[in-house]
């Protein structure tokens, strides 16, 4: 197989990782980690594993991590076993056999290690049997759950990283060019997608994902993207909102616009004007040390505005949603109110004031990176509203 077009990061990154998570584990008093991923929310749940493995694979993977001696991947699919030896950066492959089961084929590579009786770290969303049955073969093992250690990790950016993640935000900005010539009236929800991936790989990234939803300004019956596209076709008087994300190597970026076909109704232009004051003051806000609770109370001027919010109004980001936690929405307390951001991390802003009856919304977002004095927008299409 060719392996053109397949990033890999560096000996030196891969390195770094290593240590860092050999480093929690000394501080944790754990012999190993066990790291699962599957192929759930376009490969995200693969994040885990492809840190360490630069791998994300299709279907259900485990990982073995010891603090000494050489980790271990194991795929569950024969046929996606030669595809993962050939790209991934782990020596040792293995298979996972129904027959076998995953708990008893990591159990057996444990105890022919001598850390089958040793203290455990698990990392990532393990099925019920998985676990049931590593205590079933392990009985005197104890495991405990290092998946928000090992994702912390992952949030804080390496230069090679923020440099992946800089590629995928020229891919958003492609795209986005790509729609702001291409949206008319007539063309169909459902094409769009195509021109969006389309346009993401002339620009050498992967497609993640486009949400859209378009509605008449005048009569208003939808106020955020959608997941699940339909074949309505663009009308003037349209407001289309948007939110699309790209990867390159699986690391991500996101951009969220809307666009008007035709000027904007007043009740369009009041949201717009709530979405882009909250916008440029969570901007400012943001720097080593914000927390999420001061990014929280800046997001009250949506409620004070009298909207609501159907999706968060910050997240970290990377290959997978990050920590901090965010601001959820509606206004709900952020979960970890204290969680700072830190430079290194990226971080994604998107205000999205709603009517109270749900029938009108914008969203305006932007992944950037907090930098040592600030917040640096990785994209370079303009924060805007987009009127055609």
């Amino acid at each position: 197989m060719s392996k053109d077009g397949y990033p890999h990061f560096s000996q030196a990154e891969m390195d770094r990782r290593f240590a860092a998570a050999r480093a929690i584990m000394d501080e944790k008093g754990v012999d190993a980690l066990l790291i699962f991923g599957h192929s759930g929310n376009r490969r995200h749940y693969q994040a885990d594993v492809h840190y360490f493995a630069q791998v994300a694979l299709f279907h259900e993977s485990y990982l073995l991590v010891p603090r000494t001696g050489e980790p271990k991947l194991w795929t569950t699919h024969n046929n996606h076993y030669p595809n993962a030896c050939e790209l991934t950066s782990i020596q040792d492959v293995g298979q996972v056999h129904r027959n076998i089961g995953a708990a008893a084929t990591m159990a057996n590579e444990l105890k022919a290690r001598g850390i089958g009786e040793g203290q455990l770290g698990l990392v990532g969303q393990f099925f019920y049997q998985d676990i049931d049955g590593l205590r079933r073969e392990l009985p005197n093992a104890t495991m405990i759950d290092l998946s928000l250690p090992i994702k912390r990790l992952r949030s804080r950016k390496s230069a090679e990283e923020i440099g992946w993640q800089r590629k995928a935000a020229l891919g958003c900005d492609a795209v986005m060019e790509a729609l702001r010539r291409e949206l008319r009236p007539g063309v169909a929800e459902r094409d769009i997608q195509t021109l969006a991936e389309s346009a993401a790989r002339a620009a050498g990234c992967e497609f993640t994902f486009l949400y859209l939803n378009s509605t008449q300004m005048t009569a208003s019956d939808s106020c955020v993207p959608n997941q699940m596209w339909s074949h309505r076709k663009l009308q003037a008087g349209d407001v289309i909102n948007t939110e699309l994300t790209v990867n390159y190597g699986m690391y991500c970026s996101q951009i969220l616009r809307p666009f008007f076909l035709g000027e904007p109704t007043e009740q369009y232009r009041q949201i717009y004007r709530t979405m882009k004051d909250t916008y440029e003051t969570l901007w400012a806000t943001v720097r080593p040390g914000t927390t999420m609770q001061q990014l929280y109370d800046v997001s009250l001027m949506i409620r004070d505005a009298g909207y609501t919010t159907v999706d968060g109004v910050a997240h970290g980001f990377g290959v997978d949603i990050q920590p901090p936690s965010g601001v959820p929405n509606g206004f709900k307390p952020p979960m970890h109110p204290g969680d700072a951001l830190a430079e290194g991390m990226t971080f994604v802003i998107q205000p999205n004031p709603t009517t109270q009856d749900k029938k009108a919304g914008m969203q305006l977002g932007d992944m950037g990176l907090v930098t040592a004095t600030g917040f640096e927008n990785m994209h370079k299409y303009p924060a805007e509203v987009t009127i055609l």
